[in-house]
């Protein structure tokens, strides 16, 4: 008798949970944020405005006077980087106004990408 009343338990139970199991992928489905926008993404390259105060091609260091430069948390300031070539600067000089990207690389920091600002 007491293993009849469990089964019978336990069927209702069942039953009882089915229409709430039946529910659970429509209501999955309508939770899609599909009416949500995500902000755009910031461009993992994204550039910072400078101006060159002097560049030496022998020792490969470009001064620059600088804005913020977001991907390395650091405020505007004149500091000097490193570059790994010369061709990377082109036929930039002092007192260009730049776009640029700079990377930490090996524990110095290093313009990645320079171009003359519009």
């Amino acid at each position: 008798m007491k293993l009849i009343s469990i089964s019978l338990a336990a069927a209702l139970l069942a039953l009882g949970a089915a229409p709430a199991l039946a529910q659970a992928p429509a209501a999955a489905a309508s939770d899609s944020h599909s009416g949500h926008h995500a902000a755009p993404a910031v461009p993992s390259a994204e550039l910072s405005e400078g101006e060159i105060t002097r560049w030496d091609p022998r020792t490969l260091r470009v001064s620059l006077r600088h804005g913020e430069i977001k991907n390395l948390d650091m405020p505007a300031m004149s500091m000097v980087f490193r570059v790994s070539d010369a061709s990377v600067l082109g036929d930039l000089k002092a007192g260009d106004k730049v776009r640029f990207r700079a990377e930490r690389v090996n524990g110095t920091y290093q313009v990645t990408r320079i171009e003359k600002a519009p």
